[in-house]
């Protein structure tokens, strides 16, 4: 089985947007605020990308890590991903917790973490919603992910 690894692109002490900046190889903020805190996100949730998926700003997968340890821009995190935010757009937003956690899928979390995540995205169109797993996979096996 493929092992997957979160970078940390977002963690909640930054109020503003952060992004990589692939040739400075460094983290740089943007002039508007994160989701998570227009959003009043209760948890430190991390954001980032799927490292074995691309870097940005080439193709690469989103990832929202639902753990509650802090951590820092560029930290590499060995993960599980147990569901997705399938969007219309193709920007999916996948869901992981760290390999030591016990969650196999996304319908495992608590309903507080699931509170928080619909937080995040509270409208879903038609076509869209929170998955499992093995939806999980399927987009992360497409051959041509947008982005």
């Amino acid at each position: 089985m493929l092992m997957y690894h979160m970078v940390v692109e977002q963690t909640y002490k930054y109020k503003k947007r952060m992004y990589y900046d692939a040739e400075s190889n460094t983290f740089k903020e943007k002039a508007y605020d994160s989701l998570s805190h227009l959003r009043g996100f209760k948890q430190p949730y991390p954001y980032g990308w799927i490292k074995e998926t691309g870097t940005p700003p080439g193709k690469h997968c989103d990832v929202i890590l639902m753990s509650i340890k802090e951590y820092e821009l560029g930290d590499e995190i060995p993960i599980n991903i147990i569901g997705i935010f399938a969007r219309n757009d193709g920007d999916h937003k996948f869901i992981a917790v760290e390999e030591d956690r016990s969650i196999q899928t996304y319908s495992q979390l608590s309903d507080k973490e699931k509170a928080e995540l619909h937080r995040l995205y509270p409208r879903i169109d038609k076509g869209e919603g929170w998955f499992d797993k093995e939806r999980a996979f399927q987009y992360l096996e497409e051959p041509a992910r947008p982005k």
